[in-house]
């Protein structure tokens, strides 16, 4: 006599075994609408045949919140802040084994450099770069703030009596700003009649691969 398999939905977020007829895993609330339905043979056969092609390994989707962090397609709460994201569209995102960009601060008056190694770098005279900024009076003590978030790097104006400048555009307070390479950031200063102010700091934000 042939013994029935019990038939489950596998959660691609937690891994959990769920019932067949439910459209959300019980455990993280992962939407389950589009996993199929297997039992103990189909999976074991499964996960003996699979091979993953070339550009499964290499991309996957990602629904990104605007925390900055990156859930799975089917995830409706983000893992990180509890945001519901369902109502964003699943995009694709290189894999984390590729090689990860790195980012560079170049000052415009000199030969003086720094890499941007760190999640959060501050700016300001009595911040990161303090050796450097310590002469530039246009230049708050914690003037702006550097995040990155997976390869992509935001800046943030932190000074309430200085401003600070991206492409001579002005930050507006309280308002993050998405970095690209080639982008001028001007502390304390812009460009006025073609000439920049002395007393302020003016970098290249550049990427290198």
């Amino acid at each position: 006599m042939t013994t029935e398999l019990t038939k489950y939905k596998i959660c691609p977020e937690c891994g959990k075994k769920n019932s067949p007829g439910i459209i959300e895993c019980r455990y993280c609330e992962a939407d389950l609408t589009a996993v199929r339905i297997v039992d103990d043979n189909i999976e074991q056969i499964e996960e003996t045949v699979a091979v993953p092609s070339i550009e499964t390994e290499r991309t996957m989707l990602v629904r990104i919140c605007e925390c900055g962090a990156e859930n799975l397609p089917q995830t409706r709460k983000c893992k990180a802040c509890g945001e519901d994201i369902s109502d964003i569209i699943p995009s694709a995102k290189v894999n984390v084994c590729e090689e990860r960009l790195s980012y560079e601060l170049s000052a415009l008056d000199d030969d003086f450099s720094v890499m941007i190694d760190k999640p959060l770098i501050m700016l300001g005279r009595e911040a990161e770069l303090k050796d450097y900024l310590k002469n530039k009076l246009f230049v708050s003590r914690h003037h702006a703030e550097l995040t990155v978030i997976g390869n992509k790097v935001f800046i943030k104006n932190l000074s309430k009596t200085n401003k600070t400048f991206i492409n001579n555009e002005e930050i507006l307070s309280d308002t993050t700003v998405e970095l690209h390479g080639g982008d001028e950031i001007g502390l304390g200063g812009k460009i006025v009649a073609g000439n920049r102010q002395e007393q302020a700091a003016y970098f290249i934000f550049r990427v290198k691969i």
